[in-house]
């Protein structure tokens, strides 16, 4: 059953080493025509260097202008410069693709009308409402006032990028098409209740109108709140009013052409602690989406890690824990982890959900009218505003603006594949909660924690990376096997037994994922922790002991869940070469049941 996942539940002269382009550029007297082999003036509408923003900056080139092979347009050779100074800067011709380009300068450069980059702070009523945006310590309904500067730093990159040109999907129970401060594309939504395109929206569909918001709500436009894509494009498909599954994989495929983010509040039911897989259909369906969306650079699926911790974990979501998509979790207004957010292996990073209403969560649309979250009875409603909530909470919350931000990227780099943005979410966020014994260090160098995965979203760094960034090489994927002579007993409630596979040859020098898949007999999974330790010596927890609990709240058997085969997703791995000695480690920690792993295996994903 597919469920929601919010649970409401700086003028100087400089010697420039390396820059961003911010604005559209262009060659005095060259039109479209590039001279790479003359010296040539330079004109930039806005350029950025560190925290400086520069308007009209003219750069006279004292000796070539090159053209690196790495940008769409591979008639241009790059070259070595002779007196050492680089400008790295990326050139956008009015509407079309990105060039890489190498400016060789001959000596201080004189830019005028400097001015720190600032944030930009959207006239918007209630986005001062909106700490996940700007944190400046306001309180909510409850509790302590929010830790300032806990945010997506998101303020500096608006003035790179706001999503203008992205389309974001959102799949979920609906779309108030005609809402005020939504830019939908008219005709464009999808509703399942009829299989048609249409209006996608209800009185009741106040989760997927207050997702949209959270990603890409109007910005600046001197009414209600600010979208973190806030020129970003929507659509709505209202999958969770489907009568049948197989909705789900045309869902995430539907106008594949036109759509670059499709965002995903929902997913299996919580708190239970159950297995729950992802059907076939499903993962074929996001297989196809990553590597036929966007012109084959992949769609990218942004997914809602789950909101039933402590009881449930990531890990157990079929859907959560695939390779295709970005698992996203939640944190308070406090940079900790929500207390619901469930924690895992295969979680990659963390945006703003709160905790709940009584204390604060996001503000964002509503419904339009009295039928939403802001029915007007209830003290925490924004009274005069019934179009919006300060009420949209969990990692239903958070999952969105992670979309928006994604946006930001495309509309910075178009030429950015699903994996680029993956890997450079991983690399750019920051680590929260410093003082959370969860912190490690994986082979790659990288910070990273089962609760975070490898840390809050940093919109600015993000934009700044995607900018300049080197487009990861082809994947390739390595499969291995353990060799087990016999069944691998469990102990009941006993240690830990072991097993080891040796991968050799995968050309795999940097992993980007891994699955774990596993068969055991065990007539409780609740009972096992479940570690695989990676060459690096990286562990990652798939599993632990645990009580699953029925509808009503009662401890119940989590049953044999691996009997049939169950694939776990590690993204934590990120960075770390993947040839060496795996282990896996499987621990009973509960008395009464029993039993051993018959088969298990690793697929590793990488260049």
């Amino acid at each position: 059953m597919r469920l929601p996942r919010s649970t409401i539940r700086r003028p100087a002269r400089l010697a420039l080493v390396t820059a961003m382009l911010a604005a559209t550029c262009g060659l005095a007297g060259a039109a479209t025509t590039w001279s790479p082999d003359r010296p040539t003036e330079v004109r930039i509408g806005s350029l950025v260097v560190g925290d400086n923003k520069y308007e009209n900056v003219v750069v006279t080139v004292g000796s070539v202008l090159g053209f690196s092979a790495t940008g769409p347009n591979r008639s241009y050779d790059s070259f070595n410069p002779s007196n050492g100074q680089l400008t790295i800067a990326t050139l956008t011709v009015g509407s079309q693709s990105f060039y890489d380009v190498v400016i060789t300068l001959g000596g201080l450069v004189s830019v005028g009308g400097g001015a720190p980059l600032a944030a930009l702070v959207p006239n918007d009523p209630l986005f001062s409402r909106q700490w996940h945006l700007k944190n400046t310590g306001q309180s909510g309904a409850g509790g302590p006032a929010a830790l300032a500067g806990e945010d997506l730093n998101v303020g500096k990159a608006w003035q790179l990028a706001t999503g203008t040109g992205i389309q974001i999907a959102v799949i979920d129970d609906g779309l108030d098409i005609a809402h005020e401060d939504l830019r939908v594309v008219a005709g464009k939504s999808w509703d399942y209740r009829t299989n048609s395109y249409g209006d996608p929206s209800s009185s009741t569909s106040s989760h997927g109108t207050s997702c949209g918001g959270l990603a890409a709500a109007i910005g600046d436009n001197n009414l209600g709140v600010t979208g973190v894509a806030f020129n970003a494009r929507l659509v709505g498909y209202n999958l969770l009013a489907a009568t049948t599954g197989a909705f789900g994989a045309d869902a995430v495929t539907k106008d594949l052409a036109s759509n670059h983010i499709y965002t995903n509040s929902y997913g299996a039911a919580d708190s239970n602690g159950l297995l729950a897989p992802a059907d076939e259909l499903w993962r074929d369906a996001i297989r196809t989406g990553i590597t036929s969306g966007r012109g084959g650079k992949g769609a990218i699926y942004t997914w809602a890690a789950g909101n039933g911790a402590p009881e449930d974990r990531s890990d157990y979501d079929g859907q959560a824990n695939f390779q295709g998509v970005l698992a996203i979790g939640a944190m308070n207004d406090q940079g900790q982890r929500s207390s619901y957010s469930e924690p895992g292996s295969n979680v990659l990073v963390t945006a703003y959900g709160g905790e709940f209403c009584s204390t604060q969560t996001t503000t964002t649309t509503d419904v339009s009218g009295a039928g939403g979250y802001n029915d007007g009875n209830k003290p925490q409603d924004i009274t005069g505003s019934p179009n919006y909530t300060r009420c949209m909470n969990g990692t239903s919350a958070a999952t969105p603006q992670a979309a928006g931000v994604a946006a930001l990227l495309l509309e910075t780099n178009p030429a950015l594949t699903w994996r680029d943005v993956r890997a450079i979410f991983a690399r750019t966020a920051r680590k929260t909660d410093p003082n959370n014994t969860g912190w490690v260090t994986n082979g790659g160098g990288l910070h990273v924690n089962h609760e975070y995965g490898y840390g809050a979203i940093d919109a600015l760094a993000a934009v700044r990376a995607a900018t300049g960034w080197s487009l990861l090489p082809a994947q390739k994927t390595a499969t291995q096997a353990a060799t087990l002579g016999s069944a691998l007993a469990i102990a009941d409630d006993g240690p830990a037994a072991t097993s080891s596979l040796t991968l050799q040859g995968s050309g795999i020098g940097k992993l980007e994922f891994v699955e774990l898949a596993i068969t055991s007999n065990h007539t409780n999974v609740g009972h096992l922790e479940i570690t695989l330790t990676s060459p690096a010596g990286t562990r990652s927890t798939v599993s632990v002991v645990r009580d699953c609990k029925d509808t009503a709240g009662n401890a119940v058997s989590c049953g044999a869940a691996l009997e049939g085969g169950f694939t776990f997703g590690i993204v934590r791995l990120m960075g770390e070469a993947a040839d060496g000695n795996w282990t896996l480690s499987v621990r009973d920690g509960k008395t009464g049941e029993t039993g051993s792993v018959s088969a298990w295996s690793i697929k590793a994903y990488g260049y």
